[in-house]
């Protein structure tokens, strides 16, 4: 998260930002207080920035930490800086072991297209390229999937980004955006499941590439309606709760075929 005037409290969340001194800091981390099991650690000694922010992440079942970079792209207000932007100024500087676990996310104000295929002419992208080719990390965003809208320009793009190091790559599932919250900004809200253990995923409808504009949702329904009765009675009959989960998922999953095309 962005902040460039104000401190956020929550009665939920725990706030992490940079040890910057009269300065606004740009980004944010906000860590649930229900993730008792987990020990964030902000790490200053490897980047304390206003546009850039590290903590590592710990708990007994990760055999290596995570370390997790907060990044806003932004342009130095130094006027006489030929180093313009965060990722020259800061992010090119760091250095990593190649078997830390590293997640890298947020604003990276950047055109390519590699991750939006409209791109023909590569923005702000040299250095980020080069220090992430040089690290081998991944990226994790579904390519071309818009994140940025500009309402009152009527233009959409793919800025915040999710790069990760390979070690952490296969533990990152269900990269998708959840158009059901409104932010009140241009932005959309990115989510994603980090598992450090082998457990069974549902996948995330929000990743199939349905057109959902030409769904008749009345059928949609009507269907769900007629069939309710029918499931409630084979959920009853099955006694685990993770059986029914995967009952209920395939009946959804099976009304999708029927109604929605990609």
């Amino acid at each position: 998260m962005r902040d460039e005037n104000i401190t956020i409290s929550h009665s939920s969340f725990i706030c992490i930002k940079s040890n910057v001194q009269n300065t606004h800091v740009r980004v944010l981390i906000f860590i649930t207080k229900n993730a008792k099991k987990f020990t964030c650690t902000s790490r200053s000694d490897i980047v304390n920035s206003k546009d850039m922010q590290a903590i590592l992440i710990a708990n007994n079942k990760i055999q290596r930490e995570i370390l997790l970079f907060n990044i806003y792209n932004e342009k130095s207000q130094n006027a006489n800086n030929e180093q313009l932007y965060i990722i020259e100024r800061e992010l090119a500087k760091v250095m990593l072991n190649s078997e830390q676990k590293v997640i890298i996310i947020e604003d990276f104000n950047a055109h390519h297209s590699w991750w939006n295929a409209k791109i023909s002419n590569s923005i702000r992208t040299k250095a980020l390229i080069k220090w992430v080719n040089l690290h081998k990390y991944n990226l994790i965003n579904t390519s071309d999937i818009n994140i940025y809208y500009s309402y009152s320009d009527q233009l959409s793009s793919v800025l915040d980004l999710t790069f990760a190091s390979k070690n952490m790559c296969n533990h990152i599932k269900n990269w998708h955006i959840n158009k059901n919250v409104n932010t009140e900004f241009d932005y959309e809200v990115i989510l994603f499941t980090i598992v450090m253990k082998k457990v069974k995923l549902i996948e995330n409808s929000l990743n199939a590439s349905y057109n959902l504009q030409k769904v008749n949702w009345k059928n949609f329904d009507d269907y769900l309606q007629k069939m309710k009765d029918k499931m409630i009675i084979k959920m009853q009959r099955i006694m685990s709760l993770k059986a029914k989960v995967i009952y209920l998922t395939e009946c959804i999953k099976n009304t999708v075929k029927l109604f929605i095309f990609k």
